[in-house]
């Protein structure tokens, strides 16, 4: 997929993935967090911070998790972070009926729609596929697509 000069935004599990190194698309999650910012453009739910920092902290430890702030703040615009306030959270939550998907799903799904950013996710069944099933005003692809 080329996304050169393109607004992307990354399921939490992409940066876990690619930070952890030890799951079967980590390489491939490097790969797409090494082309930001010159291939593209991130814009990001601000709930990504806590889901990959606290996913990193509780699996591998807080050194880590604190490497990985460092990391996520180079790479994230505040500008492009959208506030999940309530407003956001009210425009996010049909989405879960709309296209069957989790809550917090929905969050980065809501981003994607915003922003007219292609999503990019590790969760194929339970996310892309189910997105992709209802026709989304955006492209929603697995990191194996991008």
């Amino acid at each position: 997929m080329d996304a050169d000069s393109k607004l992307v935004t990354l399921d939490a599990n992409v940066f876990v993935a690619a930070l952890k190194g030890d799951e079967p698309y980590s390489g491939k999650c490097v790969e797409i967090l090494s082309r930001v910012p010159k291939g593209f453009t991130l814009v990001e739910p601000s709930i990504m911070y806590v889901e990959v920092l606290g996913t990193l902290a509780r699996r591998v430890g807080v050194e880590l998790a604190e490497r990985a702030r460092a990391m996520l703040d180079g790479m994230m615009s505040p500008l492009l972070t959208v506030a999940c306030n309530r407003e956001f959270c009210l425009q996010a939550f049909a989405l879960c009926h709309e296209y069957s998907v989790y809550a917090v799903d929905s969050l980065y799904l809501r981003t994607a729609i915003e922003a007219g950013s292609i999503l990019v996710s590790l969760d194929k069944e339970d996310f892309v596929d189910r997105v992709n099933l209802g026709s989304p005003p955006v492209k929603v692809l697995h990191v194996s697509d991008f």
